[in-house]
């Protein structure tokens, strides 16, 4: 008799067998239980994960001599016929190779009979999603009305394939891809069914390559008995399937904590003059760093780490060379390399650049960390400052604390703040008007919202002229309200002999003295230029944007005045 290969040799015959998958085979149990069979199932999930198997079994407990039953007998003319995929009544139908409107009319043909000797006839139709677009429609009627005592099961790797009208017909179940520890532990129980003499780095080396595939898993254990024997050594294996040893990887990542690039040169070269595919360390290097983030975050014994027990005290090690910031940027790093090296012309130059990369990113500071220097540094510079820009403005005054009747009065304006004209330009943005007279008090944004909401208290129509203002000046007892020309109904509004008189009272009230008021309007572009500084010119005097530039070496290229909106 020929060799069977391990993963037919120890395929499920049995819901309880199989590995992974314990929502599904509980809820199809529990269906034959309550005789709740539907007539069309599809089974959908990555290569090896149990879907033909699981059918074959379904099959099984409907049509087993002792059933319907969860757990067929195995040994029934129905049983063994199934088992071994020649049963009469159970049709499995590669739908890669029959693919047409042909092949699916025959089936349909094929299901107006009733089973040759079992309960039901199934047809288990793999791979599904290769049928054309015709194949389907045809199917369609026969999927939503069956003829009695059949079963259809679609198994496929890609379920947005089918359409719509194929997944609403069939109930749908998809199969999960299996965890590091449950392809351990299977491949660690077939090993001593068979006899071998196994390591847990061993195990774990086939378990990684087979990435979460328990069939692919299966068939690299037979690989590796073939190349190892009865005892499977973990270089062996590596080297078998090409992985890169433990040494080189801890290696690797050493050179990257000291920031060495030579050395980091010097393993990538070591690896192309070995003949070890790139791709394929640059992935099992970003699977290292990964588990080093886990172990750095989550500890060495957390179970997210997909490793053998040996190996979780050299994680927790080589993950104290780095901090988490760094490990979770290193791995950003690999995941934007691995992404450009498959399609990269010249694969060694990109896993260059990208382990090099590696190197000097723990030099490189987040943005987050410069801006808090430069908000802590400004901070400091304003702070200096601020004595001499006391000042300017008079004892008591500060321009952001408004006095109880401005916050009582109008809402707060959504224009741009109004600048006090002095004499001299200054700058808007940080510094305070100096007083032109000696006798009253500067003027100040509080003096004027406590202008604003006495006036609002007397008329509402008056208190919005003075929104649009531009800008205003306290001198030897007279108060100067300046508009742009866009706002000249606010000035002929307030040049009413009435209202004039009104604003002169509320100006008075305000400063304690008799008030002399003059409302003009000017042209806003030429006052601006000629009292103030203009937008890009205020920029560079701030100290944000001075430490800025200073610290990122940058040059000021454009500013945009907000004010002006």
């Amino acid at each position: 008799m020929s060799y069977q290969v391990i993963a037919r040799k120890y395929r499920p015959q049995v819901f309880e067998e199989v590995v992974g998958q314990k929502l599904v085979t509980e809820t199809l149990a529990n269906a034959i239980r309550t005789n709740r069979v539907a007539h069309g199932y599809i089974f959908s999930g990555a290569r090896g994960v149990g879907k033909t198997t699981t059918a074959r079994i379904l099959a099984k407990a409907l049509n087993c001599a002792q059933g319907p039953t969860v757990a067929p007998c195995g040994k029934c003319p129905s049983c063994t016929e199934i088992a071994a995929g020649n049963s009469v009544d159970v049709l499995e139908i590669d739908a890669a190779s029959n693919r047409g409107i042909d092949e699916i009319r025959g089936l349909r043909e094929s299901v107006r009979y009733l089973p040759a000797r079992d309960r039901y006839r199934v047809f288990i139709i793999d791979e599904v999603h290769m049928l054309t677009t015709e194949a389907f429609n045809a199917l369609l009627k026969t999927l939503e009305e069956p003829p009695p005592r059949s079963l259809f099961i679609l198994a496929t790797t890609e379920a947005h394939k089918l359409p719509a009208t194929i997944q609403s017909r069939c109930q749908h179940f998809a199969f999960r891809l299996l965890d590091y520890q449950e392809l351990v532990a299977q491949l660690g129980k077939v090993a001593r069914a068979e006899g071998l003499e196994t390591s847990e780095g061993a195990l774990g080396v086939l378990a990684q390559a087979a990435e979460g595939s328990l069939r692919d898993a299966l068939s690299l254990l037979d690989q590796a008995i073939a190349a190892c024997g009865t005892k499977l050594d973990e270089a062996l294996v590596r080297q078998m399937l090409g992985a890169v040893p433990a040494v080189m990887l801890a290696g690797m990542m050493e050179a990257v904590a000291a920031g060495d690039a030579a050395r980091v040169l010097e393993l990538i070269s070591k690896l192309a003059q070995e003949g070890y595919e790139l791709t394929h360390f640059l992935g099992e290097f970003t699977r290292f760093v990964r588990n080093l983030m886990v172990a750095k975050t989550a500890g060495a014994a957390s179970s997210l780490l997909q490793v053998p027990n040996e190996e979780r005290q050299e994680l927790a090690r080589f993950a104290e060379l780095a901090s988490e910031e760094d490990l979770t940027r290193y791995l950003a790093i690999l995941l934007r390399t691995e992404s450009d090296l498959r399609y990269a012309l010249e694969p060694r130059f990109h896993l260059e650049l990208g382990m090099l990369k590696l190197v000097h990113a723990r030099r490189l500071a987040s943005v987050e960390s410069l801006l808090a220097e430069l908000s802590a540094s400004g901070g400091a510079k304003k702070s200096a400052d601020l004595p001499a820009q006391a000042a300017l403005g008079g004892p008591g005054e500060t321009r952001s604390a408004l006095p109880a009747s401005a916050r009582e009065g109008p809402p707060p304006s959504r224009e741009p703040k109004i600048r006090q004209l002095t004499g001299q330009p200054t700058d808007a943005a940080s510094a305070p008007p100096a007083a032109l007279s000696a006798n009253p008090p500067a003027p100040s944004d509080e003096r004027l919202a406590a202008i604003k909401a006495r006036l609002f208290g007397q008329s509402k129509l008056l208190g919005s002229c003075l929104e649009p203002l531009v800008a205003w000046r306290f001198e030897n007892g007279a108060a100067r309200f300046l508009y742009a020309k866009k706002d000249a109904w606010a000035v002929e509004l307030l040049t009413s002999h009435e209202r004039l008189a009104t604003l002169e009272s509320v100006c008075a009230q305000e400063f304690g003295q008799p008030m002399k008021v003059c409302v003009t309007l000017q042209d806003q572009e030429a006052e601006s230029s000629a009292r103030r500084p203009d937008a890009r010119e205020r920029a560079l005097r701030d100290k944000m944007v001075e430490a800025f530039t200073k610290t990122f070496d940058a040059a000021l290229a454009e500013v945009e005045d907000l004010s002006q909106e």
